[in-house]
């Protein structure tokens, strides 16, 4: 991930058989909106709320905090690892154990610093495949090699934990993985982990985003002719201190994604939506933007400790990971989501 600030550039998702129930950086805390009441009975009419969000509701924060202490429990997970090559097979597996039909687009890189291209792999999933409408869900996996926004110059060469900058979009979605087996869509979901978003150095862009830029480049091998509605990427979203805002390209393409999350996020008095103004982001959404595909990115890019020794379990929050996944499943899927008519 990497966003724009004037002329430089800045930091600008166990089991599924578990049970479990900058900007104006002063606009965090701010609580959004509360929760508007479900209206009173009317005669003849059956008493039930409009807002009724049941997947939304079955999110556990507990299981999806399980899930990024597994990954941070299996060491960095920077490509070429054995941490890497374990979280992928875990990725396979629980989406697999929650009824998806799983699929692994294997595809090639060379970065600037390789003698010959490397493979990297993206995990995909997807629940209800027969439903001609459908969503994607994205985050990237992989965590990065090197620490190279540590303040201390000794720890830069070493791989960093990726708590927050890799473990929570994915554990996000591996806990959605597990809703949607316990409550099965209405329309189609592709849940898509990325791999070598991360993989890059001294601002080569074409050394990031790696496993949405190849989806993109191969959409048809995977999908055909066929379209989602939408596309939404999670990705630094386990900060304690969760801010979201806008991202600049996603909100001039596709504003009624942004719209849509903003809106189910203030009406479920989720703060992290509360902070106005938005911000230029590079992300794994950018890939689908080029397409013509309305896409969004949820993200914190103020997180203090991108890419440093400091992204650990300790700076996270089961909370935020749940305030996350529920937001996402009551915007895009208990109410299925379709394009607005006037940008199909």
């Amino acid at each position: 991930m990497r966003s724009i600030v004037a002329a430089g550039f800045a930091l600008s998702l166990l089991s599924c058989s578990a049970s479990g129930g900058g900007g104006a950086t002063t606009a965090r805390g701010v609580p959004a909106s509360p929760p508007a009441s479900p209206s009173a009975p009317r005669p003849g009419k059956p008493n039930r709320p409009a807002t009724a969000t049941p997947r939304a509701d079955a999110l556990s924060a507990a299981r999806a905090w399980k899930h990024l202490e597994a990954q941070v429990g299996m060491g960095p997970r920077a490509h070429g690892s054995a941490g890497h090559a374990k979280l992928r097979g875990y990725l396979a597996d629980h989406l697999r154990a929650c009824g998806a039909e799983v699929r692994v687009q294997e595809f090639r890189h060379r970065g600037a610093e390789d003698a010959e291209p490397r493979p990297f792999w993206n995990v995909m999933g997807r629940f209800n495949p027969g439903a001609s409408s459908w969503v994607m869900l994205g985050t990237h996996y992989d965590t990065r090699l090197w620490a190279d926004e540590d303040p201390d110059p000794a720890v830069r060469a070493r791989p960093i934990e990726g708590a927050n900058d890799g473990a929570s979009g994915t554990a996000v979605l591996l806990e959605i993985a597990t809703v949607l087996k316990e409550i099965p869509p209405a329309i189609g979901v592709e849940i898509v982990f990325f791999d070598g978003e991360d993989y890059g150095r001294n601002q080569r862009f074409e050394d990031y985003f790696l496993g949405s830029t190849a989806l993109a480049r191969e959409w048809g091998a995977h999908f055909g002719a066929s379209q989602p509605e939408c596309v939404v990427v999670v990705d630094m979203v386990g900060d304690a201190d969760l801010a979201f805002r806008r991202e600049t390209k996603s909100q001039a393409k596709s504003p009624w994604v942004n719209d849509l999350l903003w809106a189910t996020g203030a009406a479920r008095g989720v703060k992290a939506f509360a902070v106005p103004g938005e911000s230029p982001i590079f992300d794994d959404q950018d890939a689908f933007l080029e397409m013509g595909i309305p896409a969004a990115l949820l993200i914190d890019y103020e997180y203090p400790w991108w890419h440093q020794q400091g992204d650990t379990a300790d700076k996270c929050s089961p909370e935020s990971l749940a305030a996350t996944g529920r937001v996402v499943l009551a915007a895009l899927i208990d109410r299925p989501v379709a394009r607005p008519a006037a940008v199909r």
